[in-house]
């Protein structure tokens, strides 16, 4: 925990605290057991790379993010299987 209040109060861009944000989460279990603390994660995880993907056009982050949209529906308990997910997708195209 204390190392994620000194992640908090660091200086820099967003990108570099996205990646020291994964980097913590990878490496220090003990978040996981924090509910809230583990969601605001994800959550600064998928806001941080949509805006950097979609609003300031960086094609590189594209695959990051998908996989950011992935994580947060995890964490989220929105997507339980694939035939879910596929039956969400259909839902929200179009005809």
């Amino acid at each position: 925990m204390e190392r994620l209040k000194a992640l908090m109060g660091k200086k820099g861009n967003r990108l570099e605290f996205t990646a020291d944000l994964v980097d913590l989460l990878l490496t220090d279990r003990e978040l996981y057991s924090d509910e809230v603390l583990f969601r605001d994660a994800v959550e600064e995880i998928y806001s941080t790379l949509r805006s950097e993907a979609l609003e300031n056009g960086r094609k590189d982050l594209v695959e990051a993010y998908e996989n950011a949209v992935l994580l947060r529906a995890v964490v989220t308990d929105r997507v339980k299987g694939v035939e879910e997910l596929l039956l969400e997708i259909k839902k929200n195209l179009p005809g």
